[in-house]
């Protein structure tokens, strides 16, 4: 599996909004760019805290029509607005990506051994 995270760019600490979840944690997520407007569908596989931030581990949805490679993993930090919306954060920190991916992957062989 890889990680990714967005590209940087001048727009590198702006939010990515949600325009399809709420706090009941939707299978599917579909997340606009702030900076561009470009929109992801993203299925969620994972959400969890890790040193008091919340995070999601999410991977590109495509239908499935045989054409696609195979899907690479995103995680991003989340935060909840006042008003329930959701807000991602590409994380451009090296360490603190490969400490979530290390937590992500702990937790996925954990539930997998079950």
């Amino acid at each position: 599996m890889k990680t990714t995270q967005t590209k940087k760019s001048k727009s590198e600490h702006k939010p990515h909004t949600s325009l399809g979840m709420n706090k009941s944690n939707d299978a599917l997520a579909v997340i606009r760019d702030a900076s561009n407007g470009k929109e992801y569908f993203l299925s969620i596989i994972d959400s969890f805290s890790m040193t008091g931030r919340d995070y999601v581990v999410m991977y590109n949805y495509e239908p499935d029509d045989g054409n696609h490679a195979e899907p690479e993993l995103v995680i991003m930090r989340t935060e909840f607005a006042k008003n329930s919306d959701q807000y991602f954060f590409s994380i451009t920190d090296k360490h603190e990506l490969d400490a979530a991916f290390a937590l992500f992957m702990n937790r996925f062989s954990t539930s997998s051994a079950k």
